[in-house]
């Protein structure tokens, strides 16, 4: 919708950590394989939870509410690119969720008209982790591959592959004792509430693994939520 001004906001709660539990950390895109048209913008803001299952013996833990906002704009007729906010942990007891931000690029593959989209999406997050009441520097490169078909007029059925590694480069140790790995996929469908309205759920299940400190700690990972989406 044209001359209207849009504000986003975002507060991020995440469950404390226990030695075995991954206290959360967005995975799911909530998008189709569209790109945002260019001189276009579009937002989102929901929320969600996660469930995982981490360690050996493996340990259940539940982070009920992890909320989520971002925006895009397109850059070409198949490119855009997007800033979000998001949360960034690792499972451990030692180390605590933060609030960090995500910018990426996606590159849709297909013709704007296909009933059937693919696109390419790469990006990277930052944040500082607090390990040991120690602040330290955290970075999250990722990629992931989204396939959208369109059922029906305003519904929008997509399915991504996600993989995300996160590291710690300034904790002991650097990188290679410190660092932490996600992926797996997901399934969601948008769907169109008004021309420039949208309700969009998401489901995914990953797998992760990683190390601080040299210390292993593996699992898996439910994660579901729901966006509104605006597009102005």
């Amino acid at each position: 919708m044209k001359n209207k001004k849009y504000l986003a906001t975002l507060l991020v709660v995440a469950g404390s950590c226990s030695p075995t539990a991954f206290a959360g950390s967005w995975l799911l895109g909530f998008s189709p394989a569209n790109t945002v048209a260019p001189g276009s913008y579009s937002a989102i803001a929901g929320t969600g939870g996660q469930w995982s299952s981490v360690g050996d013996p493996p340990r259940d833990n539940f982070t009920p509410f992890l909320a989520h906002a971002g925006i895009r704009t397109g850059l070409t007729d198949s490119w855009d690119i997007g800033y979000r906010l998001a949360t960034i942990a690792l499972p451990y007891s030692s180390v605590g969720p933060s609030l960090g931000a995500e910018i990426d690029v996606k590159h849709r593959l297909t013709d704007i008209g296909n009933p059937w989209q693919v696109a390419v999406l790469a990006g990277v997050g930052y944040a500082y982790l607090d390990i040991q009441d120690q602040s330290k520097n955290a970075w999250s490169p990722g990629v992931d591959m989204i396939i959208s078909h369109q059922i029906a007029s305003g519904y929008t059925t997509f399915a991504d592959l996600r993989y995300v590694y996160t590291e710690i480069p300034s904790a002991n140790g650097g990188a290679n004792a410190s660092h932490f790995q996600a992926f797996g996929p997901g399934v969601g469908i948008k769907i169109n509430l008004k021309e420039n309205i949208s309700i969009t759920p998401e489901i995914g299940v990953f797998n992760f693994n990683g190390s601080i400190a040299n210390q292993t700690a593996n699992g898996i990972g439910i994660q579901y939520g729901a966006v509104l989406g605006f597009v102005f």
